[in-house]
């Protein structure tokens, strides 16, 4: 049989908008938005203990400094917190995931967005996760592997135990019918 390598038009190619993408579980933005306040709090405490340790010391030259700035300081760090509340509340109505006949997607991105997709013959296996505070909201993340790598290809967040462990069973499905045609 000759090799062919016919050409096809692009109008032929369904566009990749025509997905309808499902939303990730509320109790999503919860974990994201508990885990920032967690970061920045630590943060804080971290700046406070700074601030305490120089003043209970008495080091002339950074307690000149705080004097001068710590108001700037603080508002400056107070900014930059809300701010990443902001971009994870925002960023959450952002992501969704697509299971469709031949692949899964998952798109992301507030100001970067990122549409990924992985055919279900290049899965290797997948696997469920939960951390603590994932555990604690009742969510999980459904981690896919395709070859040649040791992290995850394709990482969906903030689908209930029930939801990710039914999307792998399918998948499993899914690759072992294809691997058996």
């Amino acid at each position: 049989m000759p090799f062919s390598n016919t050409q096809i038009e692009l109008s032929d190619i369904p566009a990749i908008q025509e997905i309808e993408y499902k939303q990730l579980q509320k109790s999503y933005l919860n974990v994201n938005l508990v885990s920032a306040l967690i970061f920045w709090t630590v943060v804080a405490f971290v700046f406070y203990l700074n601030v305490f340790l120089n003043w209970l010391f008495a080091d002339k030259k950074l307690e000149a400094f705080f004097d001068q700035y710590l108001v700037f300081l603080l508002i400056g760090f107070a900014l930059i917190a809300l701010a990443r509340m902001a971009i994870i509340y925002f960023g959450f109505y952002k992501k969704g995931y697509a299971v469709r006949e031949k692949d899964i997607s998952y798109k992301t991105g507030l100001f970067f967005k990122t549409k990924t997709m992985i055919p279900f013959n290049r899965i290797q296996h997948s696997e469920v996760k939960q951390g603590p505070i994932e555990r604690l909201f009742g969510i999980s993340s459904l981690n896919i592997f395709t070859a040649g790598g040791s992290s995850s290809d394709l990482s969906i967040p903030g689908l209930t135990m029930d939801e990710a462990n039914h999307l792998k069973q399918f998948i499993i499905n899914r690759t072992i019918n294809d691997g058996a045609s």
